[in-house]
């Protein structure tokens, strides 16, 4: 006979096939609000948490522990849906034709506010009606409702989220994708709110409120720029709700659970706090609290697979000390939502922490390769761990470089009539993104060829650059990805290079022995004319000198980036 563990482990492989399908299929271009949008999907969290939250533990010794750490992931939970779907149609608002450029796009939260409140009304409407004549209504919803709206609620979730995601494989379907898989959120959480386990509701309450005006504060109120912060923080809280939902069932059981379960509850609390701290330590490297170059000292890797096996004999510990049948759990990505699901044997956290773990994977392998990089690389090595020192030695052997002023730009651009802009991370440093539009449009206006070339890793996450330029009223259709734009640089006049570095550095084709040889580039080095916006001549994120800068047919425009442009518009205003 089939058990639940098998039919979990089912749902699990059929969930990832699913979303390996669907997420390989949206562009690039739409990679960051991939992120966004199944983060908040994994905010499913927010299910397990609410049966934490709400469950009697008036024969638990201490249970008050167990109601104040589902207090805590019901807010942690709530922060990230909320502020995950607003933020994520913030940026999907951005993404528009030139054609749609003039329209005004009205918030999906006010349309689905009354959606929502429409269909509350509707089904409250159909229960009040078929209720028994002689039956209270809040005993016909618990003996005769809840049962069923608690299966159907997620059978009918599931299927909007993986709708809602497959939306996202085009900017034109991308917005109402996402609001079919916030409704669908909203119809698992009132599905959840029907657990024959829930016996009160004031802290879920208090949790979902406190969850909501947070999440909704950073959801509405954060810049664009500050996007992967953002996604790391969301990270952080998601890890954490599992977390601690992981440690609050271990204490109500009091270590009573068969080795399968432990064993689920081993992978979700150690990945849980891997990726609580991990996702703070780079939350603090992106918002420059700390160092954003690579912490290493020796031994660190020895040291690192020693605290490993620690972690794991102590979760085996646990596991065997049981007496019940051994199972193996393999917990595809190892992901903590999807472990959460399997504690509390829940099919739609398993299939929604099977979509994110899916996005995550392929979006970690696609920078990856972008990079030119293994897996294990990353995890384990120190790229970028090249000395300023050595740096500086570097170039002083190289030479010098040209300088070009704001000017003499303006100068070039009057005969310029193609125009290629590579954006990179010194863009969202200075918020330089509308002063870049603001130079394209002029450009156009002039009759100039103008078109923006994207790395996959410009920035600090994948399509990050997308993002900004769609804030800006960029058209879509003018942003080129790496592969549709590199035949085009031979043809450029001008290459307008706005704080990209390591991206465009001809050492990754040229230099074996530098750390980014075989890392595909943007090709700048090919076009007639090289133009470099930098505040320095400080390396990029690898540590190593760009030679792009040296090449005879390239200028450096030092300065803010922002500054830079503003100064250059001005300048080619003056000489109409």
């Amino acid at each position: 006979m089939t058990t639940e563990l098998e039919i979990g482990l089912y749902i699990f492989m059929l969930a990832g096939f699913l979303g390996y399908h669907i997420i390989t299929r949206v562009p690039p271009l739409l990679h960051t609000p991939l992120m966004s949008a199944t983060n908040a999907i994994a905010a499913i969290s927010l299910v397990g948490s609410l049966v934490v939250a709400g469950s009697d533990y008036s024969s638990v010794p201490n249970g008050w522990v167990c109601t104040m750490l589902g207090l805590i992931a019901v807010t942690c939970s709530a922060t990230n849906a909320v502020g995950g779907f607003l933020i994520t149609d913030r940026m999907l608002r951005m993404f528009r034709t030139a054609e749609q450029q003039g329209e005004r796009r009205r918030p999906v939260e006010l349309q689905a506010f009354g959606a929502v409140l429409a269909i509350v009304a509707v089904v409250g409407a159909i229960l009040y009606v078929t209720r028994p004549a002689n039956m209270a209504m809040g005993e016909y919803l618990h003996e005769h409702v809840a049962p069923e709206a608690l299966r159907y609620c997620y059978i009918l979730s599931a299927a909007m989220f993986v709708l809602g995601l497959k939306g996202l494989s085009s900017p034109r379907t991308a917005r109402a994708g996402m609001g079919l898989a916030a409704f669908g959120m909203f119809v698992a959480v009132v599905g959840t709110l029907f657990h024959p386990h829930i016996v009160t509701y004031r802290w879920i309450v208090l949790g979902f409120v406190i969850g909501a005006v947070v999440g909704g504060t950073m959801g509405l109120s954060i810049p664009m720029t500050a996007v992967p912060q953002r996604t790391a923080i969301s990270h952080s809280l998601g890890a954490l709700a599992a977390c601690l939902v992981g440690v609050s069932e271990y204490f109500r059981y009091q270590g009573g659970l068969d080795r399968v379960t432990l064993t689920a509850l081993d992978f979700e609390v150690i990945i849980g706090a891997l990726t609580f701290t991990g996702s703070l330590i780079a939350a603090a490297k992106l918002q420059e609290l700390l160092p954003g170059r690579p912490i290493t000292y020796r031994g660190q890797n020895v040291f690192s697979g020693v605290l490993l096996s620690v972690i794991g004999l102590s979760a085996v510990y646990l596991v065997v000390t049981q007496a019940a049948t051994t199972f193996f759990l393999n917990s595809y990505g190892g992901l903590a939502d999807a472990a959460m699901g399997f504690v509390l044997m829940n099919k739609i956290q398993i299939i929604t922490g099977s979509l994110d773990g899916t996005s995550g994977f392929l979006l970690s392998l696609l920078m990856c390769r972008a990079m030119n990089r293994s897996a294990t690389n990353v995890l384990f090595g120190a790229f970028g761990s090249v000395s300023e020192d050595e740096a500086a030695a570097a170039a002083e052997a190289k030479g010098t470089v040209r300088n070009i002023t704001a000017e003499e730009t303006a100068v070039l651009f009057e005969t310029a009539r193609n125009v290629i802009v590579v954006p990179g991370y010194g863009m969202a440093v200075a918020q330089a993104q509308h002063a870049v539009a603001e130079l394209g449009n002029i450009l156009h206006e002039r009759g100039v060829d103008a078109k923006y070339a994207i790395h996959p890793v410009a920035g600090r996450m994948p399509g990050h650059m997308n993002v900004l330029l769609a804030e800006a009223n960029v058209p879509y259709e003018q942003l080129c990805e790496m592969e549709q734009i590199n035949p085009y640089f031979p043809e450029a006049d001008i290459a307008l290079v706005v704080g990209a570095n390591d991206v465009t550095n001809p050492a990754a084709k040229t230099n074996k022995s530098s750390p980014l040889f075989g890392m595909p580039i943007l090709e700048v080095a090919r076009a007639k004319s090289i133009i470099v916006l930098k505040r320095s001549m400080r390396p990029g994120f690898a540590g190593v000198d760009n030679d792009l800068y040296y090449n005879e047919n390239c200028m450096m425009l030092f300065g803010d980036a922002k500054d830079s442009i503003t100064k250059l518009i001005s300048e080619m205003k003056s000489l109409l």
